[in-house]
């Protein structure tokens, strides 16, 4: 039996997105370390922060590009004392 083609769900629009954001400040933070002025999920944060320190990302050396842009964009991650407070509030039986 083949699967039906499910289409993907439409995007958000801009305005709806900045109406969110506007209602939910308290599950947003934002990233000093990060450029752009980075924001995001609070979850989201401390899996960043979990990650950097995890012993696979810690040492850069001769992989494959992808990873080695993954790694360098979490060396900001690894001190960060944002992601530690997260990660120990939100997933206390992993940090």
């Amino acid at each position: 039996m083949a699967r039906k083609r499910r289409d993907p769900p439409p995007a958000p629009k801009p305005q709806d997105v900045e109406a969110w954001l506007r209602q939910h400040p308290e599950k947003m933070v934002h990233c000093p370390y990060q450029p752009g002025e980075l924001v995001l999920s609070k979850a989201a944060c401390a899996k960043r922060h979990m990650r950097a320190n995890d012993p696979k990302y810690a040492n850069i050396g001769a992989e494959s590009f992808s990873l080695f842009v993954i790694k360098m964009n979490l060396i900001p991650c690894r001190e960060c004392e944002i992601g530690a407070r997260l990660a120990h509030s939100l997933f206390p039986e992993a940090a």
